[in-house]
């Protein structure tokens, strides 16, 4: 985990979520209308909302996430959580993050799963209400000219 927050230092926002890991009372400051502004042109983000941790289609989200680590990684991709009331970023809860904030930003409703995947320039390349498993996402994002790029250059 201290080589992943490492190796973020070089991409631009790493000092903030070290920041955050070492002091969870620093928080990322979140911009209303974009709360992931600081990841922009740094990170992908996965943003999965549901209502409750018992939702089914949240429960598969979960699974097909846990084999996908080393894809997230190779792909730049963080994964924010919005369930319930709570936001959390790879685990971490965000303790200062508004859910409905979220929610009203990314327009995913309060009783349903959403999943919402932004690439890196800020855009929505992803708007469902069904969980994505790994060829899905990943086929996805490898057809992003941005990612396509990133290959090209020996980022694999």
């Amino acid at each position: 985990m201290f080589t992943f927050l490492l190796s973020l230092i070089g991409r631009g926002i790493g000092l903030a979520i070290l920041m955050f890991s070492l002091h969870p009372t620093v928080m990322p400051v979140t911009v209303q209308g974009d709360p992931l502004n600081s990841l922009r042109w740094h990170h992908r983000a996965l943003v999965v909302f549901t209502p409750t941790d018992e939702h089914p289609h949240w429960q598969d989200q979960q699974a097909h996430l846990d084999g996908m680590l080393a894809g997230l990684r190779e792909r730049d991709l963080l994964v924010f959580e919005v369930v319930g009331e709570s936001v959390s970023m790879e685990g971490r809860d965000l303790p200062h993050s508004d859910a409905q904030q979220w929610r009203e930003d990314f327009i995913a409703p309060n009783d349903r799963f959403t999943l919402v995947l932004i690439g890196k320039d800020g855009e929505v390349k992803m708007h469902q209400d069904r969980p994505v498993d790994e060829a899905e996402l990943f086929e996805l994002i490898d057809a992003m000219p941005m990612r396509m790029h990133e290959r090209g250059m020996g980022r694999m």
